[in-house]
């Protein structure tokens, strides 16, 4: 595989203060923490597949996360993924990174990444 894939989204483009997901302290406990991890996961599964990886139960696991956001009212959209980038790896072996961008509040730079656990 060539190109990089980029997944994911940042809800507010980087205008307001980092949200604990950036920070890295996602509960997933709360209905988006527990998606977000679903959805993580689904994406490093998938990426483990391309690899030459077993399929696992992932799906299942992201469509209880998203029952559970629409069980409590929560749309989906407002809970913030990181970015998700496929790794081509030496030997033509695939990896995955997921992280945040968030605005440096040195000002060195114009952003930062913050990697999901």
């Amino acid at each position: 595989m060539a190109a990089l894939l980029l997944a994911g989204c940042a809800t507010d483009g980087g205008r307001h203060a980092p949200s604990p997901a950036a920070a890295g302290s996602v509960d997933v406990a709360t209905p988006c923490g527990e998606y977000v991890a679903a959805w993580v996961g689904r994406f490093r599964g998938n990426v483990a597949v391309l690899d030459g990886g077993v399929a696992d139960a992932r799906e299942e696991r992201l469509q209880q996360a998203r029952a559970r956001l629409s069980r409590d009212g929560v749309d989906e959209a407002s809970c913030e993924r990181p970015y998700c980038i496929v790794r081509p790896l030496a030997d033509g072996r695939l990896d995955s990174w997921c992280g945040y961008r968030v605005p440096d509040p040195t000002g060195a730079q114009l952003y930062r990444w913050i990697p999901y656990r």
